[in-house]
């Protein structure tokens, strides 16, 4: 029977590194190790100060069901070459993983973690290679409709992308990550009622003395309803078609937005390094040589948040886990709060997902105690970001350590 391409419980079969690289930790030995991965952005896209985390309950909920067909991991197996070990353990795969995250709709900036997964090494390994893709593409999503929500001034983003994507699966992590950017309504029936977003659409076609017309230009805007939904396109100048529009004085009661899936995900290089692994009962840098890092940043950490007396935003601190926190005072603030928060403990959830508006709010509301420099659409300010004294020696030991090895060798 020819293979079903649609289907979407063979999640682990994507990354045939990562799977390749679970096959190697078996032959060492190490697959049952405890392992830390951290997760994070190297960059922002250009002319992009942050970043909108979307995917988190997506990745969550995909966590919880079957991530392989048993019967599909023999031909895997013959296409990759790996071991029947591997293959045995992906029959029967499931990730008794911890995993700690920012939520959804929390914005970052580029080399904070945003996700930490821990567990068997093996298992942490292939969880992380998913977080990562599913966190990568959320974010390319919710930054993109952030930026148009912002160049909407007000006016009511409307996503019209999720409902032209084939999988339905796909479609509401589309859906849900254009809500978390700050879209208001979809065209997605399908997300509409299993996410509870709202839905709103018009008939494309439009009868008038040329007869039928099935799309808007921007010369017929002028004479459009100020209550029409009108259309700003599918390509990368969605940003730049509502800014002329909004500066020629159109009008409209909602944007509609059909091209927030083509986010350039590729601008999102993300970091997905081995931290910490398990020796004698503790956590341990990993040894020299194990992450492909050309710089590892080794050691559990967490990302602390300063602000002032008013709520605004001061400036984030990268901290080791291990490590006292800095005072509010050193940095010019008075409140400091960590930003990531356990969701998931040995592969169970704690808490009940979160709906996709709650993270819309979440990015509405930080947004507006940022720096106004850092919001800006064009050539914004770099935000303060900071490394512990802590990070700064751990950082500068496994570089040192590396080129030590790489002395060696060569």
């Amino acid at each position: 029977m020819p293979y079903d391409m649609m289907s979407s419980a063979n999640h682990l079969l994507l990354d045939g590194r990562a799977l390749l690289d679970a096959d190697r930790l078996l032959q060492m030995r190490m697959g049952d190790r405890r392992a830390s991965f951290e997760i994070a952005f190297r960059a922002t896209p250009s002319h992009t100060a942050f970043l909108v985390v979307a995917g988190v309950e997506s990745v969550i909920e995909l966590l919880t069901l079957p991530l392989v067909e048993p019967d599909r991991v023999t031909a895997a197996q013959n296409l990759v070459g790996f071991s029947e070990d591997l293959a045995n353990r992906l029959r029967s795969f499931t990730p008794k993983v911890d995993l700690d995250t920012v939520p959804d709709g929390t914005i970052v900036f580029p080399g904070a973690p945003v996700a930490t997964v821990e567990g068997p090494f093996l298992e942490a390994l292939l969880t992380a290679s998913l977080v990562r893709a599913t966190l990568r593409r959320g974010t390319a999503i919710a930054t993109r409709t952030c930026r148009l929500h912002m160049a909407a001034e007000g006016d009511q983003i409307i996503d019209g992308s999720s409902a032209q994507v084939t999988s339905p699966e796909t479609s509401l992590l589309v859906a849900r990550s254009a809500v978390i950017g700050g879209a208001s309504a979809t065209t997605n029936v399908l997300a509409a009622m299993t996410l509870g977003i709202p839905f709103r659409a018009t008939s494309g076609i439009r009868l008038g003395d040329a007869g039928v017309s099935l799309e808007m230009t921007m010369e017929s805007w002028g004479a459009a309803d100020e209550e029409e939904m009108l259309d700003i396109g599918a390509g990368d100048d969605e940003e730049a078609v509502l800014l002329e529009s909004k500066r020629r004085g159109r009008r409209a009661g909602g944007w509609l937005a059909r091209g927030l899936d083509d986010a350039e995900v590729r601008a999102l290089s993300m970091r997905c390094e081995l931290v910490a692994l398990e020796q004698a009962g503790s956590w341990a840098a990993p040894p020299v040589g194990m992450s492909d890092e050309e710089k590892p940043r080794p050691g559990r950490k967490m990302v602390v948040r300063y602000s002032d007396g008013d709520g605004r935003l001061i400036a984030d601190v990268v901290h080791l886990m291990a490590e006292r926190m800095r005072s509010p005072k050193d940095i010019g603030a008075v409140t400091l709060t960590p930003l990531a928060v356990p969701r998931l403990r040995e592969g169970r959830a704690l808490e009940a997902p979160e709906a996709a508006n709650i993270g819309r709010e979440r990015a509405i509301a930080t947004r507006a105690v940022l720096p106004e420099r850092v919001t800006y659409l064009r050539a914004p300010a770099a935000y303060r970001m900071e490394e512990s004294a802590g990070v700064i020696a751990q950082r500068g030991g496994a570089v040192r350590a590396r080129e030590r090895l790489t002395a060696l060798i060569s």
